[in-house]
């Protein structure tokens, strides 16, 4: 038996993945309606790789007809001016990533678990000693392997004993829809302004963006008490009228928090950590839940493996399986978040002369054909790059 602890969108994935290795217990509540982290406000930028993983799953079919390609994306430089154009065609593909609303993922996963065969869904899963430093006891009983989806505030990974670290990066992420006097034409934004990093990216809808806005805790709180209308006028001077006019297409600015988390392992006794429970990252890439699938394709690829060495006596939560995902994640991980967070330090420092490189460097890029077909290819193969 596998169980898999945690709701919402990792906590389904988690499940639907293990599915195939066996019965599953799934311990999910339903995801609270009104999340203290604004994810329903959220829009994911879902690169290729995560699309094929919900291929395999049966999710995309679901959420095809909502998701929004992203044929381009345009970055730019403020003060001095500087802009680089990243192209799906670089790459021979149609789309750099698929944008698609928390709600419609959110529901797409669920509904694929709620129908397959060997998920067995639960309520709430609480460690019986919240503080008890034991894998063992993290667990529910019976599980063979334990997949620890629960979150960046996971209970699993501190009952298990398993430390993590923070960096708080003192700017929060403000999320919101507007409509587009211009159609977006599938083209997602982003400006690296002296203030912060403000990105829009493309809805199904073709007038309609989602806006991620990372600012200093200060100035974000300042701006989410403006009304709705005086930020949608704040976003359309950022943005420099790249979508013309904007107008409030949600109902609230959410905000939420920045930070990058890391535990200081993976794995513990039978008990693996996948997405949020393990790491998370600036949203300045829009990486965190394609790194949370590249956790769920690597322990799928180590579990295949397992499974195939040992058909008749498969043990899911077997020390090879364990290593195998601890070893394939030690790397990546780290390169994603640290890549992330020097990416940030470039973007935000204010180190006199900066400024002139980072625009000087994006001009470059902007010369160089095959340098941007090269950070294209980097970003879809899972390096710390825009997308």
């Amino acid at each position: 038996m596998i169980s898999v602890v945690g709701g919402g969108i990792m906590g389904a994935l988690s499940a639907l993945v293990a599915a195939r290795f066996g019965l599953v217990d799934w311990w999910a509540p339903s995801e609270n309606p009104q999340r203290d982290d604004g994810a329903q406000a959220r829009a994911y930028a879902l690169a290729p790789q995560t699309v094929e993983l919900l291929r395999e799953l049966g999710i995309w079919t679901a959420l095809a007809d909502k998701a929004q390609p992203v044929v381009a994306m345009q970055v730019f430089h403020v003060q001095p001016a500087a802009q680089v154009d990243l192209l799906a065609s670089d790459a021979q593909l149609e789309a750099l990533a698929h944008i698609v609303v928390h709600a419609d993922l959110l529901a797409a996963c669920e509904q694929a678990a709620q129908y397959a065969a060997n998920i067995q869904r639960k309520g709430a899963f609480q460690p019986p000693d919240p503080l008890a430093c034991d894998p063992a006891l993290a667990c529910p009983p019976g599980s063979s392997l334990t997949i620890a989806a629960d979150g960046k505030d996971s209970r699993l990974r501190r009952a298990a004993g398993i430390l993590h670290s923070r960096r708080d990066y003192d700017q929060m992420a403000l999320v919101m829809a507007f409509t587009t006097e211009q159609p977006h034409g599938g083209m997602a934004c982003q400006w690296f302004r002296p203030e912060g990093i403000l990105a829009l990216l493309p809805l199904h809808d073709p007038h309609q963006v989602s806006m991620v806005y990372s600012l200093p805790t200060a100035h974000a709180l300042q701006l989410k008490a403006q009304s709705l209308q005086d930020i949608a006028c704040r976003i359309t001077q950022d943005s420099e009228h790249r979508f013309g006019a904007l107008s409030p297409a949600s109902e609230a600015c959410q905000a939420t928090p920045l930070a990058m988390t890391t535990a200081e392992r993976m794995t513990a006794g039978r008990l693996v950590l996948v997405g949020d429970a393990a790491h998370t990252v600036h949203p300045l890439a829009g990486y965190g839940l394609n790194l949370g699938a590249q956790d769920l394709l690597a322990l799928r690829q180590d579990l295949q493996t397992e499974q195939t060495a040992h058909a008749k006596t498969f043990d899911p939560g077997h020390r090879g399986v364990l290593q195998a995902y601890a070893k394939s994640r030690q790397f990546q991980v780290p390169q994603v978040q640290w890549g992330l967070d020097i990416l940030w330090r470039v973007v935000m420092g204010e180190t006199p002369g900066l400024a002139g490189g980072r625009s000087m460097g994006m001009q470059f890029v902007q010369a160089m054909p095959h340098l941007r077909k090269w950070l294209v290819g980097s970003a879809l193969s899972g390096r710390a790059v825009p997308f």
